[in-house]
């Protein structure tokens, strides 16, 4: 019994799938016999018929099984033009058939169509003018041959397979070939029309309506106006006509937003206006009665099958020639940040590693090995390597002074002094060059670094999209769990620090209410500051809110800056930058050049322009100063050098970054707590060996960042003392409530009186400070 049932079950379910695929058929067939009629009906300059056959042979090659449909509806639409169209669509038929049925050759298919119109249309008009037919009949034979060759070419395209996933690939071609499809049926409609009501007016009408209420301005008006031309190309007389569908279009889509019962009533505007404007235009009754009809359509059409319309034309917004060119462009991306990659890690592991390298000891020079004195200078008790060391070490001196005095003990000791200074001044120079050499190549091993890691960011924001799928998940849950209702997160930017990304929460609640929340809740689940700010509300049919959030600016710093001259000199030697680098990270400079005069505060003003030329193209600091080293080093007609002192604060996390390169010790002053940052390497350009002082320091609201030339603590004080005395003077001046301005102007004031400064110097006098939103200060009311 068991068996029995289950055996009528599956026959029943047979039956019914069986009677569903009948009745798909039976429409697909329908509406192959119909489209089969409007394409025999279409007639071109009154005279053209050139639809059907391609139709018909793109039915015969690739739908097999609706030939009989478009037989039957072809012939029936030809028959409506006269017996003897008729007759000639069937004499191309059997002529089509038996070339397609010769196997010895392969026959294209738009030559098939071509040779066949020709061949019979000849003949035929031979027949009909006992000879050759006039010339205007062979233009309108070529005519019909070249408008059926271009409309199969367009069929061809249109019916292409689909994806495997069964997706549509709207690409370009195949948009342009529905466009000309749909022109093609709309023409063979024309010649229906049954008391005030045209089938081809409200099919059109009805088409524009939709497409203005599914897709863009743009798209509406380029369809509306690829249609008019290609009706009015078939009628000769297509100019007015085509400007009123593309006004139409272009009015309706306008106020797509508004509902499709706007749409639907803006629809007329333009046909009401060019009504009265232009009475050429065949705008009449039936042109009036057919549109109504066309919009009544549209406005019974089921509101999900307009809603699936308009997410199917977003989601195919981009063509997919567009998107095989971003990825062909992220695999060229991919393979050049490999090739970046690989030639950082061949320079950089060789050339940025920490080498120890041995003391330099002076060994005896070719001059020295046949001099007879050699056992004397370069023996056990031998002078000769001090003395060598010596003149080394004061050659690196700027002072003259101390070299020439080293050249003349050598001299008083050496009987060929001036072969063995030519040699020394080579072996120096070549050493030079090795030591410039090998940084270069540590510059380029850096900046290969800087390369890779900008490719690097490139490509993950090119997979931004991906990377943040997972993420928004997390976060709607997370955000659930915390009672706020997030319908959709739309990432634009997701890279730390510098989050820009839209929340559409369902919530009813006071928008400033709703976004402190989401503040706090946000900052727990990415660990960063952000700022809400509402940029749409919508209340049907549905309620909900965008808000748009970035990460948030945390600190604002306040500064001032006291620069003094010495000796009332119109130049300083010493130049300052202060700038942020974006709105989260404020770049400061000071940089010191050796001298008070013209030369030192060019070189000073140079590096801190190459300094922020860098920075301005992204370039790491570490590598910026390395360049600019090496670049300051080679230079020949001068000796010049100055001292850099860079610092980045971060206004989000409150992150000092320190590079110092030869600069004076930066002070950070917490309340009764003082911290140092101090250099030890040498100023650019200095020392062929050049190295870089970096660290990190942490810093809290109100902390108080100084820092200075070595232009204001003089030498002939005792150092400490001078340190102690600038600091104390700070500290009660910010005690006392003043601003920084005044300040830094007092403390200049009352330092100078006690130590005299005998050098240009530069205080740089920072205060970071927390940022307040003005509704999140309150005050209670005040009961009495």
């Amino acid at each position: 019994m068991v068996t029995l049932n289950n055996q009528n079950e599956f026959q029943t379910l047979n039956l019914s799938l069986f009677l569903y695929k009948e009745k798909s058929r039976m429409i697909i067939a329908s509406v192959i016999a119909f489209a089969a009629f409007c394409f025999a009906q279409a007639v071109f300059f009154e005279a053209v018929t050139p639809l059907f056959l391609p139709f018909w042979l793109v039915i015969r090659t690739r739908f097999v099984s609706f030939q009989k449909s478009a037989l039957i509806g072809g012939i029936l639409g030809t028959l409506f033009l006269g017996f003897g169209q008729a007759a000639v669509v069937l004499v191309q038929l059997f002529f089509m058939e038996c070339l397609v049925r010769f196997k010895i050759i392969k026959i294209s298919p738009y030559f098939l169509i071509a040779s066949t119109i020709i061949a019979i249309q000849l003949a035929w008009q031979m027949m009909l003018h006992s000879g050759m037919p006039s010339v205007m009949t062979l233009f309108y034979i070529v005519y019909e041959c070249f408008f059926a060759v271009s409309i199969l070419f367009f069929m061809r395209i249109l019916t292409l397979p689909s994806k495997e996933n069964g997706n549509i690939e709207w690409t370009r071609d195949k948009i342009t070939a529905i466009i000309v499809v749909l022109a093609g049926m709309l023409i063979g409609m024309e010649n229906l029309t049954l008391f005030y009501f045209s089938m081809a007016l409200i099919v059109l009408h009805f088409l524009i309506c939709l497409v203005a209420y599914a897709s863009t301005v743009g798209a509406t008006v380029i369809f509306s106006l690829s249609l008019g031309f290609f009706i009015g190309l078939a009628n000769l007389s297509f100019t007015g006509m085509m400007i009123l569908y593309a006004c139409t279009g272009l009015v309706a889509a306008i106020v797509q937003n508004q509902g499709r019962y706007v749409v639907a009533l803006f629809s007329f505007l333009p046909s009401i206006f060019f009504f009265f404007y232009d009475a050429t235009l065949p705008i009449d009754s039936v042109y009036f009665m057919s549109m109504l009809t066309g919009a009544i359509i549209f406005l019974l059409l089921p509101k999900n099958i307009l809603e699936y319309c308009k997410m199917y034309y977003k989601q195919n917004t981009v063509s997919i020639i567009q998107v095989n060119r971003n990825e062909v462009v992220e695999v060229q991306l991919k393979q050049f940040q490999q090739f970046v990659s690989f030639m950082k890690e061949l320079v950089f592991d060789h050339f940025t590693q920490n080498k120890t390298k041995s003391k330099t000891t002076a060994e005896p020079f070719l001059i020295c090995s046949s001099c007879f004195k050699y056992e004397e200078c370069w023996g056990r008790n031998g002078e000769m390597e001090g003395i060598i060391d010596s003149w080394r070490l004061a050659k690196r001196s700027t002072k003259p002074v101390s070299w020439i005095r080293v050249e003349e003990q050598l001299k008083g000791k050496c009987i060929k002094s001036s072969k063995l200074l030519e040699e020394l001044e080579s072996a120096l120079h070549k050493e030079h060059m090795e030591r410039q050499f090998y940084h270069g190549k540590k510059m380029i091993a850096l900046q290969l670094r800087d390369l890779s890691s900008h490719f690097e960011k490139l490509l993950n924001s090119q997979r931004l999209e991906i990377g943040t799928s997972e993420m928004d998940g997390e976060m709607q849950q997370f955000l659930k769990e915390h009672d706020i209702h997030c319908l959709h997160i739309q990432w634009i930017k997701n890279e730390i620090g510098n989050r820009e990304f839209v929340c559409y929460v369902a919530d009813h609640r006071d928008a400033h209410v709703v976004i402190q929340q989401l503040e706090q809740q946000l900052f727990e689940f990415l660990h960063e500051p952000l700022k809400g700010e509402q940029i749409y509300e919508q209340h049907s049919p549905i309620f909900y809110r965008q808000i748009k959030f970035t990460s948030a600016i945390r600190y604002q710093l306040e500064y001032d800056i006291y620069t003094y001259s010495h000796a009332n000199h119109a130049i300083s030697g010493d130049s300052y930058r202060v700038f942020p680098i974006h709105p989260g990270l404020m770049a400061i400079m000071l940089s010191d050049g050796m001298g008070t005069n013209v030369r030192a505060s060019r070189e000073s003003e140079r590096l801190i322009q190459m300094m922020q030329d860098c920075l301005t193209y992204n370039m790491d600091p570490e590598t910026a100063m390395h360049t600019m080293h090496y670049v300051m080093s080679l230079k020949n007609d001068s000796d010049m050098y100055a001292t850099m002192d860079f610092a980045l604060v971060d206004l989000q996390f409150g992150h000092l970054w320190c590079w110092k390169a030869g600069g004076m010790t930066t002070y950070v002053l917490r309340g009764n707590d003082l911290f140092k940052i101090e250099s030890t390497s040498a100023p650019i350009g200095f020392l062929p060996n050049f190295a870089i002082d970096t660290e990190m320091t942490q810093l809290l609201s109100e902390d108080v960042i100084l820092m200075i030339s070595d232009g204001l603590f003089s030498p002939s004080a005792q150092w400490d003392a001078q340190e102690q005395l600038f600091i104390r003077l700070i500290r009660q001046g910010l005690e006392n409530g003043a601003s920084i301005q005044v300040v830094l102007f007092d403390v200049m004031t009352q330092f100078k009186q006690r130590y005299p400064i005998a050098d240009d110097c530069t205080v740089m006098l920072f205060r970071l400070q927390h940022v307040i939103k003005p509704w999140q200060v309150f005050r209670p009311a005040i009961t009495h």
